[in-house]
């Protein structure tokens, strides 16, 4: 059930994990891979998926 709500929401809905300080993503909804255009493999740094300004403003939460 979960998979197909987060799917389906418009909001960008990205979950991710801190290591050494820098955010990975685990998984991203798919309104949030049409936003940075992502086909890659969960496990990159939050930082090279998204735009520096989307990326500063995610960090502190």
């Amino acid at each position: 059930m979960f998979e197909f709500y987060f799917d389906q929401m418009n909001e960008l809905v990205f979950i991710a994990e801190v290591k050494n300080q820098h955010l990975y993503y685990k998984k991203m909804n798919k309104a949030a891979a049409k936003l940075v255009r992502c086909q890659g493999e969960a496990g990159m740094r939050l930082e090279s998926v998204l735009p520096e300004r989307v990326y500063h403003s995610l960090y502190p939460y």
